[in-house]
C-alpha cells in the first residue's frame, strides 16, 4: 500500500474515532450533569430553578429539567423536537406540559427522548427511522410512551437510532439501522424496541 494512501486511512480513522469519543463524553456530560439552583449565579429569571440540561452533539436544540421536575425546551424545532405541541422555532425556554415526574432527557438531532420518575419512557420529534420507538414512522410534536414499561433507568439517542437501558439490566435499541448500530445482528431499521 502506498505511504500517502495508508497515511490517509490512519488518519480517517482517527477522526472517526475522535467523533465518537466527542459524542460520547457529550452524552456522559449531558448524563451526569447537575447543578444546585443555590450555586447558580444568573441574571436569568428563568434559570433560578435549574436543575440539569441536555443537548447532543448533532443536536439543533436544547432542553433543561428544572428542580421541580419540569421540562423545558427550546430552538430549532422543525419536526417537533422541542415537544411544545408546534413546528414553530423558540428563541426562549418553553415547558412542555404540565409534569414534574422528568428526571432525565437526551436532544437527539431532530428528536428527543426522556425519561420520567415512574420509569416510563417518552419520545417526540422526527421519526423518519423509527427513532422514536412508538411503531410508526410519523413524527411526533408532542410527548409518547415508548411502550408500556416502566422499568426504564438511562438513555441516549443519537443522529437516527435510540438506545435504552432498563432495570433489569437488558439494552433496548430502535430506529435507523443501515450500520447495525442497534445491535441486533441485522440492518434492519426498527421502530419498537429491540
Amino acid at each position: 500500500m502506498h505511504y500517502k494512501t495508508k497515511q490517509y486511512m490512519i488518519m480517517k480513522i482517527l477522526l472517526k474515532t475522535l467523533l465518537s469519543l466527542i459524542a460520547f463524553f457529550s452524552m456522559v456530560k449531558v448524563a451526569t450533569a447537575q447543578t444546585s439552583a443555590a450555586h447558580r449565579k444568573s441574571s436569568n429569571a428563568h434559570r433560578n430553578n435549574f436543575q440539569r440540561s441536555a443537548s447532543g452533539l448533532d443536536a439543533l436544540h436544547n432542553l433543561e429539567i428544572r428542580a421541580d421536575g419540569s421540562l423545558w425546551a427550546w430552538g430549532y424545532n422543525n419536526s417537533g423536537q422541542l415537544g411544545d405541541g408546534t413546528t414553530v422555532n423558540k428563541t426562549t425556554p418553553v415547558q412542555i406540559g404540565s409534569d414534574t415526574k422528568w428526571v432525565s432527557a437526551a436532544a437527539g438531532y431532530l428528536n428527543t427522548i426522556a425519561l420520567k420518575s415512574d420509569g416510563t419512557l417518552w419520545a417526540w420529534g422526527d421519526t423518519s427511522t423509527g427513532q422514536l420507538g412508538d411503531g410508526t414512522t410519523t413524527n411526533k410534536i408532542s410527548p409518547v410512551q415508548v411502550g408500556t414499561d416502566t422499568k426504564w433507568v438511562s438513555m441516549a439517542t443519537g443522529r437516527y437510532h435510540t438506545i435504552a437501558l432498563k432495570s433489569d439490566g437488558s439494552l433496548w435499541g430502535w430506529g435507523y439501522n443501515g450500520d447495525g448500530q442497534l445491535g441486533d445482528g441485522s440492518s434492519t431499521n426498527k421502530n419498537t424496541p429491540v
